[in-house]
């Protein structure tokens, strides 16, 4: 499970008031901070945790990236299917996450 939202937090912000998907929205919080790894070349580290020096992409979680996560989670749990394209972010959420790209030089 992801250290950096719980599931308590995107039920209420899903506003999922039962048990049954459980699974699945635990899924797609790690999901959707495996995207923004995935999307930025970066690596998470929670709040106050000490990024190992020979770690250089990583980076302290901001809440514009648990924004973005919010929203993107938002968007697999009410699109199940693909939509567009399938594999672009949601606009929001790419824009929350762009900032943050590491291009190592």
């Amino acid at each position: 499970m992801s250290q950096f939202l719980t599931l308590e937090q995107v039920k209420l912000n899903l506003k999922v008031d039962h048990d049954e998907e459980d699974d699945l929205i635990l899924s797609l919080i790690r999901a959707a901070f495996d995207a923004f790894e995935q999307e930025t070349n970066r690596k998470l580290y929670e709040v106050g945790a000490v990024i190992p020096e020979d770690v250089l992409n990583g980076m302290i979680v901001t809440d514009s990236i648990i924004q973005g996560a919010h929203m993107l989670i938002g968007h697999w749990y009410k699109n199940r299917e693909s939509v567009g394209t399938g594999t672009e972010l949601p606009m929001a959420t790419a824009w929350l996450w762009k900032k943050h790209r590491w291009v190592n030089t």
